[in-house]
């Protein structure tokens, strides 16, 4: 393959930092302790954002703030430049689960210039992508969970491939969560890459908001 594919993986196993250890009011229609320990499934909801964000401002990202925010993608995008990755919410086992979503993303491999003045690119496409492996069992209060999460995104690294053509990075990224969730109560995990640098010098965080909730009757 021509061209620059920078791969970089950025791992961090990431204690989820939530309000899930607090206590909570148990509002109308909530289950009660009898019900949880009978719960087989629940829904599920994840997301998963990047957010590109200023080297010196890697230490403003707070999981535990993040968790209770009302808006998320609102919150990451005062940080900096954020969007979706992926997203995914339907009913599991809460014995076990493996859900994988992905997709396929073209990136430039090479450019070549014209006798015409022109540029011809060469595009590939890569398969990015991530998967959530969760095992859960109720207790009285909520619920033990083992969340893992493996990802992959592309971005633009801080090498040129040519004038204007950044050459694109493979981001790896794994995420975990091993400890009590209240149902309805979001766990936030967050991973910073503060070594590998987008093609503006930023820093790049990859966050992952899931909540646990009762399935619908």
């Amino acid at each position: 393959m021509r061209g620059i594919l920078a791969v970089v993986c950025a791992t961090a196993l990431a204690a989820a930092l939530a309000a899930g250890c607090q206590p909570e009011t148990r509002g109308p229609g909530a289950l009660s302790p009898s019900d949880l320990r009978e719960l087989k499934s629940a829904r599920f909801q994840a997301t998963i954002w990047e957010t590109r964000l200023p080297a010196e401002r890697i230490g403003t990202v707070d999981a535990k703030a993040l968790a209770s925010a009302d808006d998320v993608q609102k919150a990451l995008e005062g940080l900096g430049a954020t969007r979706a990755l992926y997203k995914v919410d339907q009913v599991i086992d809460l014995a076990k689960a493996r859900i994988k979503v992905g997709k396929s993303e073209p990136f430039v491999t090479s450019a070549h210039a014209t006798q015409m003045g022109g540029t011809i690119n060469s595009v590939q496409y890569q398969e990015v992508g991530a998967i959530f492996q969760v095992s859960a069992k109720p207790t009285d209060r909520g619920l033990e969970a083992k969340v893992e999460v493996e990802m992959s995104a592309l971005t633009d690294s801080a090498t040129p491939i040519a004038d204007k053509v950044p050459a694109m990075s493979i981001h790896n990224v794994a995420l975990g969560h091993d400890g009590p969730v209240e149902l309805g109560r979001p766990v936030v995990m967050a991973s910073v890459d503060a070594s590998t640098r987008d093609a503006q010098g930023g820093a790049i965080a990859y966050i992952c908001r899931i909540v646990f909730s009762a399935p619908a009757p």
